[in-house]
């Protein structure tokens, strides 16, 4: 019956295009469900994880029919061979959908099958689990040197303890898991379920648990598991949880891995959801935008528990772990500062369940009303889904030409910027794939120029203009006010403008820095003033604070600024001391500008994704703006002459890949000097906006200095958002239950004795 509706759904809902890819998956599907010869040697062949003994064993179980032999078992039913035939298709079809992902077939895949396998072990069946589907495709495709690491990420609420110990010794899989535990009370009731359980031999920090004591999670609880522990994770090697969560957690691994990505359907009861969830995340798989989430401000605490005691547990493993968070040994385990500093304590609470089991009755069902409320909040959650594909507009700002310095003047702004990013463009075939946005004037932005320079700025050594300069700027900011236009009219996902002369230096009253009119500023107003948009967020990861941004923006709070620059103690330009981190906002647009000022170091591509992934994205998510505008300066890339940084050109893809699922991005070009590491940088945005695999950037260690600076603006915010208040500075030992009890006594003792 899962599969019935989950398809039919799938097949109701998807779009044309989703559906011809779907149909791979079918036609798959399809082909693993023919009859199998009934023999050993051929099921062996693609359940070769199982022993000969347990196969003959379950094909046994499955032919008796026996209740009897079924309560050996915990949680297992069958239906005669038609059981053990359709485990042996669930596992078939799922190695068979991984090879044509490994073997670049198709790019990634869904594979809808049942029964499930993660509870099972090599020897045991388990919790409607014969066979291991997602052990099996593993170890399948490392024997046959498919692939060399294989990350295995499980959001089914039960534990996947039987894919835990397939791997738990090897360093080839990474197996993270999220799921209720309830200190050991919620099924499967295994100590082993705990965040201290990090594997062993080769495979110690290989196994990540994140156990969660609470019920009644958010989006945003797991969101924040993802980004705090998943995400750096990964990129260095009874819930409430809507449909549209799948889909950005799709989304966010999808720069991992060239893009490979396989699907398989674990759990999940309430089919109205579940067929949801598959839907979105097909629709993830396929690249169309991911579906508004459910917005909640705070984070559980027990959330923010869980996520530290992981960190203190994977530390000595991981290198952004140890290298990021900051440790602060406690000797007070009882009274401590909780807000700021965090204990790891181990908790067990559970009985490991016994034979004989039950065979029924043993799984609640929901009443009719609470079906039905539940339901109602699955058909509401859709209606606000809506079915855009994935289209990404660009425009060109054509009047650019005739910005240009006089002759005599060298200066590293000129239009050569533009047309060598054109001319990638051209060499990558991405124009083919972008829709021309076709212009319009806008006289609020002419207006708006018009009474900002009537005569022109004075000249500077970092500044020029002359008569064609005012069309060039006019335009500029006609191309990001349009292409903010297309997307509120849905035509668009997301844009491109390729704009010169850039703009994040001007001021209200002033030019500088290259910069005549502040193309994001005037869009963001724009955007707010004539086309409905709420709330704005401007990330700028230009090597230069965007200093004139953030005068424009720094009293509101509609609008959120995020600024990731060098600093040096104010020496590098723009030498503005309020690009420092404890300028944040003032009164109650307090908390709406943050600033990551990097000091004294050469920072290169693990500062810069580890600073996204830890204070970007949580605060992008926390702020849930209607539109995201990202001052696209590449001048902190490779070997350019002004910002002397070390960011290469795909890391900037998997900056807007990590953060296109938040909200509708638009591009803006700033600066960057070097021209290949600038229009290199700019096709693998596009290239990530499009949905296309990116190459993975050399993950190196973060630097002392880019630490700092994250810890500092972390402190400067963390007060005005509560996502920030997962960061905490941690105690390195993990204590126990006896050890907590211990100290509470003595205090106690203590207490008495005053």
């Amino acid at each position: 019956m899962i599969l019935t509706e989950t398809l039919a759904i799938l097949k109701a809902c998807l779009e044309k295009k989703l559906l011809t890819v779907l149909f791979q998956v079918m036609n798959t599907i399809h082909f693993g469900m023919r009859n199998i010869r009934k023999t050993l040697k051929d099921r062996m062949q693609y359940i070769r994880l199982h022993t000969p003994e347990y196969i003959l064993e379950i094909e046994h179980l499955c032919s008796q029919e026996s209740e009897s032999q079924a309560t050996q078992y915990d949680s297992i039913y069958y239906n005669g061979l038609l059981s053990n035939k359709a485990a042996i298709n669930a596992a078939k079809n799922t190695l068979n959908m991984a090879k044509m992902v490994a073997e670049g077939k198709v790019q990634n895949g869904f594979a809808n099958v049942r029964p499930p396998g993660h509870h099972a072990t090599p020897h045991v069946p388990n919790g409607f689990c014969l066979y291991n589907n997602i052990a099996i495709t593993a170890k399948y495709l490392l024997e046959n040197k498919l692939t060399e690491r294989i990350l295995i990420v499980d959001y089914d609420v039960h534990h996947g303890q039987g894919t835990q110990r397939i791997f738990y010794e090897t360093d080839q899989v990474l197996y993270f898991s999220i799921h209720r535990y309830e200190y050991g009370k919620f099924w499967p009731n295994l100590e082993e379920s705990s965040f201290n359980h990090v594997g062993s031999g080769k495979g110690t920090g290989y196994n990540i648990n994140v156990p969660l004591n609470q019920t009644g999670l958010t989006d945003y609880d797991y969101l924040s598991i993802i980004l705090n522990v998943l995400l750096p994770v990964a990129y260095e090697g009874e819930m409430n949880i809507t449909p549209a969560f799948y889909a950005h957690l799709i989304h966010m691994l999808g720069g991992l891995a060239g893009g490979k990505m396989l699907v398989v359907l674990e759990g999940g009861y309430f089919l109205p959801s579940l067929a949801e969830g598959a839907l979105q995340t097909v629709k993830a798989l396929l690249n169309d935008p991911s579906p508004p989430l459910e917005y909640h401000k705070n984070i559980n605490s027990s959330v923010i528990d869980s996520i530290n005691n992981v960190k203190v547990a994977l530390r000595p493993y991981w290198k952004c772990f140890n290298q990021v968070d900051p440790i602060s040994p406690i000797t007070d385990i009882v009274r401590f500062d909780r807000f700021n500093y965090h204990v790891a304590v181990h908790r067990y609470f559970g009985v490991v369940p016994e034979p004989p089991f039950p065979t029924s009755g043993g799984n609640p069902l929901n009443s009719e009303s609470l079906f039905s409320m539940h339901e109602s909040k699955v058909v509401y959650l859709r209606g606000k889904y809506n079915s855009l594909q994935n289209i990404v507009g660009y425009m060109e700002n054509i009047h650019s030409a005739g910005h240009e310095p006089g002759p005599g003047l060298r200066i590293q702004e000129v239009q050569k910027r533009v047309q060598d990013i054109m001319s990638k463009f051209i060499e990558y075939e991405l124009l083919k794939e972008l829709k021309p946005v076709e212009f319009h004037h806008l006289t609020h932005s002419a207006d708006y120029l018009e009474m900002l320079w009537s005569s022109g700025p004075k000249p500077q050594p970092d500044l020029y203009w002359d008569t064609k300069s005012r069309k060039a700027c006019r335009f500029s900011c006609a191309v990001l006010c349009q292409l903010a236009l297309e997307i509120k009219r849905s035509s668009i996902a997301h844009g491109v403008g390729i704009v010169r002369p850039p703009g994040h230096h001007a001021k209200s009253n002033s030019g500088g820095g290259f910069c005549l009119v502040n193309n994001v500023a005037v869009s963001a107003n724009y955007a707010i003033d004539c086309l409905g948009y709420k709330k704005v967020l401007i990330i700028d990861f230009d090597v230069h604070h965007g200093d004139g941004t953030q005068e424009l923006t720094y009293s509101k709070d509609n609008v959120m600024y995020i600024s990731l620059h060098r600093f040096d103690g104010g020496k590098f330009f723009p030498k503005d001391p309020a690009g420092n981190y404890m300028y944040v906002g003032e009164e109650k647009s307090a908390g709406y500008n943050l600033n990551v000022a990097f000091e004294n170091a050469k920072m290169s591509d693990a500062d810069y994704l580890y600073t996204w992934i830890k204070i970007v994205l949580p605060l992008a998510y926390s702020f849930n703006p209607d539109i995201i505008f990202v001052s696209a300066g590449f001048d902190a890339g490779i070997h350019d002459p002004l910002g002397h940084y070390n960011v290469h050109p795909e890391t900037f893809g998997h900056l807007i890949q990590l953060v296109k699922s938040v909200a509708p991005v638009i591009l803006a070009l700033e600066g960057g000097y070097n021209h290949t590491t600038t229009s290199l940088g700019m096709v693998n945005c596009v290239k990530a906006l499009l949905g296309h695999p990116l190459p993975f950037p050399t993950i190196g260690d973060v630097k002392r200095e880019a630490a700092l600076a994250m810890a500092q603006s972390i402190s400067a915010i963390k007060q005005y958002w509560p996502i920030m208040e997962v960061n905490k500075k941690l105690d390195p030992v993990i204590r126990s239950q006896s050890d907590f009890d211990d100290a509470t006594k003595q205090m106690s003792k203590i207490a008495i004795t005053l």
